[in-house]
């Protein structure tokens, strides 16, 4: 009898257990729906979004749509680079909730056949590139078109994310991790762009011989795409720069600058605007050489700015960069065949190609930007104001101070490393900080009383914290344009038919003036690669499938047998 009733009690307790197990488990997922919280071990953080990220899906007032076209038979890498956008975006629903929505497409899944085209050319039309993917099976090597990319959609407005990138030099692996390391940058890029109350303005400055729409008419589009409002701004025809202009580009001046016009931008720095300059630090010209028998006197150009750029923090040189080590060729006569010229490409060591330490978001990750003509930039003491330096040359360079004398006689015969010996000249810098203004202690009591009475022109000496972009080389904003006057894309080199990096570098560098939430950021993160060791994974697959797979079942088979003659020892009478 005692038995019995012992046996029943353990029942029972057993039975209460078990309902408090399953109620606990309720609770848990009931909490769960309102609290989320994920751990992630990674060492970079892999899976986990940045802060400015959390805080844009979090702040969502209606609800974004993305469609992934990113789906069917893929190989390993296009399998990777989707789970990672889907990764990406359960991460951004996680703290969006139900404004975060979704789903992967499948456009070669479509039967119909005009359907498939129509859905294929509408989304080349969007800004989306189409990829050729061979996947190989023992059998057969099948060749697909797919479209790595996504459409994201919010308040009746939409806009395409490129998911994977094209780099030039890079092999397939790093192309993809670096566009795994891109894909929350992207995305949250495009959410808050289609999500802002207003466009930003960005206005192109006129009035001293800037570059033309025409030539600058590349990242005109790039920004227009963006929902960027672009503008011209005359500097000579208005009395002030009106804050509501986010950041102003001044792309490659021809004539000096009057103090009424400084005075103007200066004021506008002060009140908190954003200056991307691009400013050359001599006159040379590839067509004013050819035009002149290939002998060309370079002399450094005089704008009048270089009180300002002092004053922020930097100082632009009259010299020429020459780079050995990389740099863009040109075609030059070499003959005549018949009534034909010959030509042939040759190494132009004043077209340097800059590239960067993947030291800050605007420079991550980046392809070489193409310069023509560049100079130097010295960084000033400062205090205040700090500097990073986002494009240099390579070891094999040298700067050459103005006037000097360019000629095609260079190319005759073969450089002499030796004399290239200034390793990483610095052509862009960044300056972050607060700025003091060029005309402190310089205007007279009657201007400054004046200039008090009227809005928004009160002098200010000082700037709140705020940051600018100096280039010293105005071409690398400029577009080559074609015959029939249309614009190449920024960074197509016609002439060898590549495409590099001006465009991307150039966007980053305004958005990074702009935005203030710090998405820019984002395009900090880093993926690691850890690649296997092949030839060692070869000679130790037979270890290692033991160990993963026979040693654990071997476990459960010694753990099950153990068990068990526990139990006929514990309860055989």
């Amino acid at each position: 009898m005692v038995k019995r009733i012992t046996h029943i009690t353990n029942r029972r307790d057993a039975i209460i257990i078990l309902v408090l197990v399953f109620a606990i488990l309720l609770l848990l997922n009931v909490v769960s729906r309102f609290f989320y919280y994920r751990l992630d071990l990674t060492s970079e953080k892999r899976y986990s979004i940045s802060q400015p990220s959390k805080t844009l899906a979090k702040n969502l007032k209606d609800v974004v749509t993305v469609k992934v076209y990113l789906d069917g038979d893929l190989n390993a890498g296009f399998t990777r680079l989707k789970e990672s956008t889907r990764n990406l975006l359960n991460e951004l629903r996680a703290y969006g909730g139900k404004n975060i929505e979704y789903e992967f497409i499948d456009p070669m899944a479509i039967q119909n056949l005009d359907e498939r085209k129509a859905l294929m050319t509408d989304l080349i039309q969007r800004g989306l590139s189409p990829t050729n993917l061979t996947t190989k099976s023992k059998t057969e090597s099948k060749q697909q078109l797919i479209f790595p990319g996504a459409i994201v959609s919010f308040g009746g407005r939409s806009m395409p994310v490129q998911l994977l990138e094209n780099q030039i030099g890079f092999s397939p692996t790093q192309i993809l991790n670096n566009s795994e390391i891109l894909l929350e940058y992207k995305f949250a890029n495009a959410i808050q762009k289609l999500s802002q109350y207003r466009a930003p303005q960005v206005a192109f400055i006129q009035g001293n011989n800037e570059l033309t729409n025409l030539q600058t008419a590349g990242i005109r589009q790039t920004l227009a795409e963006l929902e960027y409002e672009v503008k011209d701004f005359d500097l000579q025809a208005n009395y002030h720069i009106p804050e509501r202009i986010d950041a102003i580009v001044i792309a490659k001046p021809r004539l000096a600058f009057e103090e009424k016009d400084k005075y103007k931008i200066d004021q506008y720095i002060m009140h908190g605007g954003k200056v991307l300059w691009l400013v050359d630090g001599t006159n040379a010209e590839l067509d004013s050489l050819k035009r002149s028998g290939g002998i060309q006197s370079a002399i450094g150009n005089d704008f009048n700015l270089d009180d300002m750029l002092f004053k922020y923090g930097v100082r632009l040189n009259t010299d020429l960069v020459q780079d050995i080590n990389l740099c863009n060729p040109i075609p030059l006569v070499v003959g005549q065949m018949g009534n034909a010229p010959q030509t042939e490409m040759f190494p132009w060591y004043y077209f340097p190609l800059l590239v960067s330490e993947n030291n800050h978001a605007i420079n991550r990750n980046l392809d070489p930007v193409a310069s023509f003509f560049a100079s130097t930039i010295d960084t000033i003491q400062n205090p205040g104001v700090s500097k990073t330096i986002l494009l240099h040359t390579t070891e094999n360079a040298k700067a050459q101070l103005a006037p000097t004398r360019v000629h095609f006689g260079i190319l005759q015969s073969k450089p002499n490393p030796a004399y290239y010996n200034q390793p990483k000249l610095p052509i862009a810098v960044l300056l972050e900080g607060e700025f003091e203004s060029v005309y402190k202690n310089r205007l007279s009591p009657d201007f400054l009383a004046a200039s008090d009475t009227l809005q928004n022109l009160k002098f200010i000496d000082k700037s709140k914290r705020s940051k600018m972009i100096v280039i010293a080389d105005g071409d690398i904003i400029r577009n080559d344009v074609r015959n029939d006057s249309s614009a190449y894309p920024l960074g197509y080199y016609m002439y060898t038919k590549q495409q590099f990096a001006n465009n991307s570098f150039i966007l980053n560098c305004i958005e990074y003036l702009i935005d203030d939430s710090g998405i820019l950021e984002t395009r900090n993160k880093e993926v690691k690669m850890r690649m296997l060791n092949s030839v060692k994974v070869e000679d130790e697959k037979l270890k290692w499938q033991l160990i993963n797979i026979a040693l654990p079942i071997s476990l459960i088979v010694v753990l099950g047998i153990a068990f068990g003659f526990y139990r006929r020892k514990k309860y055989t009478k």
